[in-house]
């Protein structure tokens, strides 16, 4: 008896593991072996082995979309997301109450590949329409937040060293800047965007970056949509212990002289805002064609490793940029440094950076900078200093704070502090 059972174990593990198909497999062999149980055939362990084997045999056929009986769409897919739950406390100046909200944002990211060198992505977050945010505000007695579509595309890998997107995609993945001085990361542009990386030579890379992003449409106007071209073109090396990045950046702004674009702060010369819900009237002065660079230097375990951490890391960096349309006001430049954990994915990993901003009012368009350094102005000086630690694995613990005045007029200073708890997934 006992020989017939092990003939049947090993027949029916054979069996469910590779001759049922795989989607279906994974509902029937519970019903299956628990009817073999019930008739002695199979002990409870010899059951549960059977069921792990095929669970294991099943994952691992749509990882690697081998699955009969699934889209390989389906098993190509995959979803990433966060959720990040925000204290806020804000004071514009000594002679203004405190502002004191609660805010949550939740992001979710689908991406699956089309065939072997094209993908497709979407993702949705949380918030209204305003570009630079994806907060959701407690209040209006319990009101029912938004979800929206933050951004769609599809990108192309024609070899290794490019990619290709259209859509609306993440600003990050098609341009570096070592700061949010410029722009603000929810925004998501849309148009068409190329990265090119490629090996010059031993540790060192070379790296460029273009596109033509489209601002708005172009109803009922006899001039031509406001559209940005760029070029991006940069090095970078690294080894163990010291990296090095740097990026010369050209901005050429079409079309954005003369109008008041959606979501302004009313901070560049010739445009007034008029609601908060990015209303402007008035038409800009100036184009915004404008030049800069990005820099970052970076260095492990400087200091022994301080029995910190092994990745521990310090760097410096810089953001720079010119007006070159402009008469007056015309530059803006942050610098900073960071130390701590490369990144943060542990339980106890930290890390610390500070930042100064100096962003002159017709430096760059204020439709895009960061907007929790004073609601996304130019014509502003100020400091910030973000400290983050790892409460567990894909969990962080944050506070931001800000000490921001404008650089003319009425100085108007801002404190803003942000308290956030982060859920990656």
């Amino acid at each position: 008896m006992r020989s017939l059972r092990s003939f049947v174990f090993l027949g029916l593990l054979g069996l469910i593991c590779y001759g049922f198909p795989s989607a279906a497999a994974a509902g029937e062999v519970d019903v299956l072996v628990n009817k073999l149980v019930e008739k002695g055939l199979l002990t409870p362990m010899e059951a549960q082995i059977i069921v792990d084997e095929s669970a294991q045999h099943v994952a691992k056929e749509i990882a690697e979309g081998k699955s009969a009986t699934l889209p390989a769409w389906v098993q190509n897919m995959k979803l990433k997301g966060d959720l990040r739950v925000r204290y806020q406390y804000e004071r514009k100046s000594s002679n203004t109450d405190a502002r004191e909200r609660g805010r949550l944002r939740y992001r979710l990211g689908i991406e699956t590949k089309v065939v072997e060198n094209v993908k497709a992505a979407a993702g949705f977050a949380s918030g209204g329409p305003d570009p630079r945010s994806t907060n959701q505000t407690f209040e209006d007695s319990f009101a029912h937040g938004d979800l929206r579509l933050d951004y769609t595309y599809a990108e192309w890998t024609p070899v290794k060293e490019a990619k290709i997107a259209l859509g609306k995609f993440d600003a990050k993945n098609y341009i570096w800047a070592p700061t949010d001085m410029l722009w603000d990361t929810d925004i998501r542009p849309a148009g068409g965007s190329i990265n090119y990386e490629r090996n010059i030579t031993g540790d060192i890379d070379g790296f460029a970056n273009t596109g033509v992003w489209v601002m708005d449409e172009n109803a009922n106007s006899d001039r031509p949509a406001p559209f940005l071209t760029f070029l991006q073109s940069g090095v970078k090396w690294g080894n163990e212990k010291v990296d090095a990045k740097f990026a010369g950046n050209y901005y050429n702004f079409h079309g954005a002289q003369g109008r008041a674009l959606d979501w302004c702060r009313g901070t560049n010369t010739g445009i007034t805002k008029t609601n908060n819900d990015g209303g402007c009237s008035g038409g800009l002065t100036y184009d915004y064609n404008a030049a800069g660079f990005s820099t970052e230097l970076g260095a492990a375990k400087l200091f022994g490793g301080l029995s910190l951490n092994v990745d521990e890391r310090i760097a410096v960096f810089m953001d720079f940029i010119h007006n070159t349309d402009a008469n007056d006001n015309t530059n803006g430049w942050t610098t900073g440094m960071r130390f701590g954990n490369a990144k943060l994915k542990e339980k106890g990993q930290w890390q610390a950076s500070y930042m100064f901003t100096r962003l002159e009012k017709d430096a760059w368009l204020d439709v895009l900078p960061d907007s929790d350094r004073k609601g996304g102005d130019t014509n502003i000086r100020g400091h910030e200093l973000l400290l983050e630690y790892g409460l567990n694995k894909n969990v962080t613990l944050g506070i931001d704070y800000y000490q921001t005045a404008r650089l003319t007029g009425t100085k108007d200073p801002e404190r803003l502090i942000q308290l956030d708890t982060v859920f990656k997934f």
